[in-house]
Protein backbone atom coordinates (compact mmCIF):
# COMPACT_ATOMS: atom_id res chain seq x y z
CA UNK A 1 0.00 0.00 0.00
CA UNK A 2 1.15 3.47 -0.71
CA UNK A 3 1.73 6.14 1.88
CA UNK A 4 -1.11 8.25 0.42
CA UNK A 5 -3.62 5.40 0.87
CA UNK A 6 -2.56 4.84 4.48
CA UNK A 7 -2.74 8.57 5.20
CA UNK A 8 -6.20 8.84 3.60
CA UNK A 9 -7.41 5.87 5.65
CA UNK A 10 -6.07 7.41 8.85
CA UNK A 11 -7.74 10.75 8.10
CA UNK A 12 -11.05 9.00 7.32
CA UNK A 13 -10.80 7.03 10.58
CA UNK A 14 -10.13 10.18 12.62
CA UNK A 15 -13.07 12.01 11.00
CA UNK A 16 -15.47 9.11 11.62
CA UNK A 17 -14.28 8.70 15.21
CA UNK A 18 -14.65 12.43 15.82
CA UNK A 19 -18.19 12.35 14.43
CA UNK A 20 -19.07 9.45 16.73
CA UNK A 21 -17.65 11.27 19.76
CA UNK A 22 -19.54 14.49 18.96
CA UNK A 23 -22.89 12.72 18.49
CA UNK A 24 -22.35 10.68 21.67
CA UNK A 25 -21.52 13.81 23.68
CA UNK A 26 -24.59 15.61 22.27
CA UNK A 27 -26.90 12.74 23.32
CA UNK A 28 -25.30 12.45 26.76
CA UNK A 29 -25.61 16.21 27.32
CA UNK A 30 -29.30 16.10 26.31
CA UNK A 31 -30.06 13.44 28.91
CA UNK A 32 -28.04 15.13 31.65
CA UNK A 33 -29.71 18.52 31.23
CA UNK A 34 -33.28 17.22 30.76
CA UNK A 35 -34.27 17.46 34.45
CA UNK A 36 -32.88 21.00 34.67
CA UNK A 37 -34.81 22.06 31.58
CA UNK A 38 -38.05 20.56 32.96
CA UNK A 39 -37.55 22.35 36.32
CA UNK A 40 -37.03 25.64 34.47
CA UNK A 41 -40.19 25.09 32.35
CA UNK A 42 -38.10 25.37 29.20
CA UNK A 43 -40.55 25.68 26.30
CA UNK A 44 -37.91 24.62 23.77
CA UNK A 45 -38.45 21.05 24.99
CA UNK A 46 -41.67 21.01 22.96
CA UNK A 47 -39.75 21.48 19.71
CA UNK A 48 -36.36 19.99 20.56
CA UNK A 49 -35.08 17.20 18.36
CA UNK A 50 -33.37 15.64 21.37
CA UNK A 51 -36.58 14.91 23.28
CA UNK A 52 -39.67 12.90 22.46
CA UNK A 53 -42.77 12.28 24.58
CA UNK A 54 -44.07 8.74 24.23
CA UNK A 55 -46.43 8.20 27.16
CA UNK A 56 -49.40 9.95 28.71
CA UNK A 57 -49.24 9.89 32.49
CA UNK A 58 -52.59 11.44 33.33
CA UNK A 59 -55.28 11.78 30.68
CA UNK A 60 -58.91 10.81 30.15
CA UNK A 61 -59.65 7.30 28.93
CA UNK A 62 -59.40 7.08 25.14
CA UNK A 63 -56.65 9.70 24.87
CA UNK A 64 -54.03 9.01 22.23
CA UNK A 65 -50.55 10.25 21.41
CA UNK A 66 -50.48 12.33 18.25
CA UNK A 67 -46.92 12.90 17.01
CA UNK A 68 -45.72 16.36 15.95
CA UNK A 69 -48.72 18.18 17.49
CA UNK A 70 -47.96 20.49 20.43
CA UNK A 71 -50.10 20.14 23.53
CA UNK A 72 -52.77 22.77 24.04
CA UNK A 73 -54.87 23.59 27.09
CA UNK A 74 -58.57 22.98 26.41
CA UNK A 75 -61.07 24.93 28.52
CA UNK A 76 -63.44 22.81 30.60
CA UNK A 77 -67.13 23.27 29.82
CA UNK A 78 -69.35 23.48 32.88
CA UNK A 79 -72.19 20.97 32.96
CA UNK A 80 -75.61 22.47 33.73
CA UNK A 81 -77.03 21.42 37.11
CA UNK A 82 -79.70 18.72 37.04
Amino acid sequence: MSVATNFFGLILFVVMLSLLVVVSWWQWNSYVTLDQRIDQCDETLLHSSSTKVETILDAPEGSVIVPYVPAQAVPIQQQPPF
